[in-house]
C-alpha cells in the first residue's frame, strides 16, 4: 500500500465511521461495509456491499449469499439504497 493509499483510506474512516450493529436500521436498503471479528482479529471485508433486511438477517450482495460466521461486529453504510425488488432478488438466488 503506498503512502497516498493509505492517505486515502484513512481520510474515507474519518468521513465514514465505523458503527455499532445496533445502530443499523433494518428493511432500509441501505448498502453497507461490515468489519468482522474472528480469532486473528478484526477484518473488514474489502470489496464486498451487504445490507440489513426487514427480517433482520444481513445479505452479502456479490456473490449472494446470507451472512452467518463471522458475525459482523460493526457497519458503515454506502448511502446508497437497493429497492425492494432487488433486495428479493437476491433473496431468491439464495434458494
Amino acid at each position: 500500500m503506498t503512502i497516498r493509499e493509505r492517505q486515502e483510506r484513512e481520510a474515507h474512516d474519518r468521513e465514514n465511521p465505523w458503527r455499532p450493529m445496533g445502530t443499523a436500521s433494518r428493511g432500509t436498503g441501505l448498502i453497507c461495509d461490515l468489519l468482522f471479528d474472528d480469532m486473528a482479529g478484526h477484518f473488514a471485508a474489502e470489496g464486498l456491499q451487504f445490507f440489513l433486511d426487514a427480517d433482520g438477517n444481513w445479505y452479502q450482495i456479490d456473490p449472494p449469499r446470507r451472512v452467518y460466521s463471522p458475525n459482523p461486529i460493526n457497519w458503515r453504510p454506502s448511502y446508497v439504497r437497493m429497492t425492494p425488488e432487488r433486495r428479493n432478488l437476491i433473496k431468491k438466488r439464495l434458494a
